[in-house]
């Protein structure tokens, strides 16, 4: 095993998280799996490969950026503070021409995710 549970308390200890000794043992032999495949993988030879920055060809179009449809102010006031479980109502009110990103964060401006 290249990792053992004391290295792995350790580790937690540095994250700032805790664990138990039966975790630590268990996670200590998913780093060292992680850590043997990757010491596989040191043994390719890739002296034929080119280096690659991107895997779907280096070009992505940009669409064109068109002003759309908005929401009159009227009906964003309707929709403001809309739960996500009511989210699928109000998208099939107002369809959508570009994603919706919602904040899941506690506070306003928070992290942002696909509503579609």
């Amino acid at each position: 095993m290249l990792i053992d549970a004391k290295e792995t308390l350790a580790l937690a200890e540095m994250l700032r998280i805790s664990i138990s000794n039966e975790d630590a043992l268990r996670l200590a032999g998913d780093m060292s799996s992680v850590l043997d495949y990757v010491r596989k993988l040191d043994e390719l030879d890739v002296s034929g490969v080119d280096p690659m920055g991107v895997a779907f060809g280096g070009y992505a179009p940009l669409r064109e950026d068109v002003v759309g449809p908005t929401l009159p102010p009227d009906d964003l006031d309707a929709v403001r503070g809309v739960a996500l479980d009511d989210l699928h109502d109000v998208l099939a009110r107002y369809p959508l021409t570009s994603p919706l990103l919602v904040s899941i964060g506690p506070e306003p401006g928070g992290p942002l995710i696909p509503a579609v």
